[in-house]
């Protein structure tokens, strides 16, 4: 069943004048606002008269993968009464920005879980615009009722991968959507603006998520009596999964050391590219992955009991 372009963009009163989808490219949609008229901001009289159009290219949220570009025209009105001239008011999209609000919300929730640059690369904007994207979210923060706020997450975001440039995000378990962002990851930083919440918010909040970083965890602990910390499970199993890793190699190094030459060989087979077998749930993995699990953990018990199970699922359920 094919469902009308206007049902699948759920853009309210805007129409689709044109539709093109590149083939190894973007999707390319032209819409202007459903109405004649717009209301003048200045005197509230509805005014017909069109001053100008002015047409823009906008990003917003991709199609099955694919870059969606809205071709939009934002048109410019003249006011008979007071002689002003103005933009219509569009919803969807901020005044001097080329994305839509809701892209800007996605681009945000995928930079909580990766960083600025690797974000903008993969939806073919610039580093500039996905800060840009993040220093918007700071400006609705203000208006976020903390009184309300329960369980939150504390985490950082990497400007750069590798580079060291860091902020560090306060997020609304509940609602997923971050409530601070801090310039920098440094934990008087992060303390003045948790302290900026007053006493009475940060004694009512029940649960806080943190890394694996004991300043966090000290920090937690020093204002905000009430809560309970529990182990962010990315990082949890980001260092679980190290450890196993480190624990493979070592018993392949030792394997390399032995002198049986038939034992030695049987080793070897079983541990050599054993990683993802170990490392991946286990309901994900194929037969041959299955069978290759089942050889390492026949020469390599010790695998099997790190920690309480052989797998990252059965890991998992500690959590």
């Amino acid at each position: 069943m094919k469902f009308p372009v206007e049902q699948i963009l759920n853009l309210p009163d805007m129409k689709v004048l044109d539709f093109q989808e590149i083939e190894g490219g973007e999707i390319i949609i032209t819409i202007e606002k459903d109405v004649k008229y717009s209301t003048c901001p200045h005197c509230g009289k509805p005014t017909y008269s069109i001053h100008q159009s002015h047409w823009r290219m906008i990003h917003d949220l991709p199609w099955n993968k694919k870059p969606v570009l809205l071709r939009m025209n934002r048109r410019q009105f003249k006011c008979h009464k007071c002689k002003k001239v103005f933009s219509e008011q569009l919803d969807f999209i901020d005044k001097s920005t080329c994305y839509t609000k809701r892209l800007a919300l996605d681009i945000v929730e995928q930079v909580l879980n990766s960083n600025v640059h690797s974000v903008a690369k993969r939806n073919g904007l610039s580093d500039d615009e996905v800060e840009s994207m993040l220093k918007k979210q700071v400006s609705q923060i203000l208006n976020i009722n903390l009184s309300q706020v329960r369980r939150i997450g504390i985490d950082e975001i990497a400007l750069v991968k590798g580079q060291g440039n860091y902020l560090a995000v306060i997020v609304d378990l509940d609602t997923r959507k971050p409530i601070e962002i801090v310039c920098s990851r440094r934990i008087e930083d992060i303390r003045e603006v948790l302290i900026g919440w007053g006493v009475e918010v940060l004694e009512r909040i029940e649960e806080v998520s943190i890394d694996l970083w004991k300043a966090y965890k000290n920090l937690v602990e020093e204002l905000m009596p009430n809560a309970n910390i529990t182990a962010d499970r990315f990082h949890v199993m980001k260092q679980v999964n190290e450890e196993l890793d480190s624990m493979r190699k070592a018993e392949k190094k030792a394997a390399m050391s032995l002198e049986d030459k038939s034992e030695k060989a049987h080793k070897l087979e079983a541990l050599s590219k054993s990683k993802y077998s170990l490392l991946k749930n286990q309901d994900d993995l194929n037969e041959k992955q299955k069978d290759k699990l089942e050889s390492v953990l026949k020469v390599s018990p010790k695998l099997g009991k790190m920690p309480d199970g052989a797998t990252k699922q059965s890991r998992k359920l500690i959590w």
